[in-house]
């Protein structure tokens, strides 16, 4: 058996890393641009260098392994290489990314063999917090900050008045957004605990266990802070805790939970003596030829490419949706008028077009707004995250509530998001759902992937974020005011949108 270099050794897996990274090198900047452009995602500028560390530190037990290409790994690089295919073609940012991601290790055990990436488990897994995810997770954590908050006012004796995530206490009014979520505290705690348990702890059970603590006093220290910048305000006459202070008494409350948990931690720390990776007798197998050595890069190298390449063929150049006019034809005496439902729209991110046409009957008004879409790209995509009824920051209209429906029109049934926006002495009921080459879908998922069946089957790309809102009124509940509206207008509604 051959005996490398411990540098040689670790400047292979660099190499696989690197060559994988700058080859989808689109995808690593939309990762990195998130980096840059998102407080909660900024750790992600130290993944690879605590990766290369952690490679360095396996440097020894490397330099004994021998090299041989493990022929299966080509299966799961071709699995991976389609998955980012789709997630590009839809500009997906997960699927690509978690897809580019998990290239790496499968690379590495394509070329260099199977147990480089048993020594390599833990620092090819924690390469996997470079990928931005859990932005599904804001609304969820947004609402039990709201819950934990607005129930510790009232346990404190403040009077509190709730509306969804906003609330009002004698001293003022208070908006729960998302970045008071502590999604930022989760993935950095997440993030440091995961490599501080695998660092001190080597029975798998203390490292779950110390992860899910240290997950759980994030979650509560960001409670904690949320209700104590609200009762320091308001004891306060708002003197404190809404300025300046507020961010500072955030950044060292984080400071001082993570330290704490690192504490604690360090408490039931375990010998390094006993981890597997870090000592590990040289093997049995031979290295491989040098011709099979060299066969398996090449291939590696094709398989890679061939993603890219496919990328830019598929479906031609892009077709964006066309600027002509579009109008709804009333149907079943509802009538087009001028005045708009409410001066409120949908924030959608970089449209091709957006239609907003209001309808009346029997005293009852009803305002459509397509926003019309063409080939999905980074910067104009029917299904970001950035599409959404209410921006947090919105100083007149704010989202109380919101959540799904199946509605019935003519016969059939259909899913839409709800919503319901309070603003400038109105209140609004609003649905909303995606239209994508005539299908209707309240999934974001099931839309994106109808988008790249469209471009795989060369049809229109032409898509569009479907909202439908009226006024509540005490005599015409909202909901059912939309339900006997579609159930008149969804077929004209559709035949505008098949004619683009």
């Amino acid at each position: 058996m051959r005996t490398w270099q411990p540098e040689r050794a670790t400047a292979w897996v660099a190499a696989v890393l690197v060559f994988v990274l700058a080859l989808y090198w689109q995808t690593t900047y939309s990762m990195v641009k998130i980096w840059r452009d998102s407080g909660t995602y900024s750790h992600g500028f130290l993944i690879v260098p605590v990766f290369l560390w952690l490679v360095w530190e396996r440097r020894v037990a490397l330099s004994r392994l021998a090299i041989r290409p493990s022929w299966p790994w080509f299966l799961g690089l071709a699995a991976l290489g389609t998955i980012w295919l789709f997630g590009d073609l839809a500009a997906a940012n997960a699927p690509a990314q978690f897809a580019l991601v998990a290239m790496v290790p499968v690379a590495v055990a394509t070329v260099l063999g199977t147990a480089w990436v048993r020594v390599l488990a833990f620092p090819l897994t924690f390469l996997l917090f470079a990928v931005p995810f859990g932005d599904a997770l804001v609304p969820y954590l947004t609402d039990r900050t709201a819950d934990f908050t607005v129930a510790a006012l009232k346990l404190s004796g403040v009077p509190t008045h709730r509306e969804g995530n906003n609330f009002s206490i004698p001293s003022g009014d208070w908006s729960v957004i998302e970045a008071c979520s502590g999604i930022r505290y989760v993935f950095a705690c997440l993030t440091v605990a995961t490599l501080y348990a695998w660092s001190i702890y080597r029975s798998p059970s203390r490292r779950l266990i110390f992860i899910v603590v240290a997950l759980v006093i994030a979650i509560v220290a960001n409670w904690l802070r949320a209700y104590l910048t609200v009762l320091v305000a308001h004891h306060s006459d708002n003197r404190f805790g809404t300025g300046f202070d507020h961010i500072v008494f955030a950044e060292v409350l984080y400071g001082v939970v993570l330290l704490a948990v690192l504490w604690l931690g360090a408490r039931w720390k375990e010998s390094r003596s006993t981890d597997p990776a870090r000592d590990m007798s040289p093997g049995n197998m031979p290295t491989a030829p040098a011709g099979q050595r060299s066969g398996s890069i090449l291939l590696a190298v094709a398989t890679l490419s061939l993603w890219p390449l496919a990328s830019q063929s598929i479906g031609g150049v892009s077709n964006p949706a066309s600027h002509q006019e579009i109008d709804i034809q009333p149907r079943a005496g509802w009538i087009t008028i001028d005045e708009p439902v409410a001066q409120w729209q949908p924030h959608l991110s970089n449209p091709s077009q957006v239609l907003v046409q209001t309808f009346a009957k029997a005293g009852r008004r009803v305002s459509v707004c397509l926003g019309v879409y063409g080939r999905s790209t980074a910067e104009s995509k029917l299904t970001s995250a950035a599409n959404q009824l209410a921006e947090p920051q919105d100083l007149h209209w704010r989202q109380i509530e919101r959540g799904a429906a199946k509605v019935r029109s003519n016969g059939d049934q259909i899913a839409v998001e709800t919503g319901t926006l309070a603003g400038p002495g109105t209140r609004l009921t609003v649905w909303h759902w995606y239209w994508v080459d005539g299908t209707l879908t309240a999934s974001s998922t099931q839309a994106a992937a109808l988008q790249v069946l469209a471009r795989l089957q060369g049809r229109s790309e032409t898509s569009a974020w479907v909202t439908v809102f009226t006024a509540d009124h005490g005599s015409a509940p909202g909901p059912i005011v939309l339900e006997t509206f579609l159930s008149d207008m969804l077929a004209a509604i559709d035949q505008t949108l098949r004619a683009r």
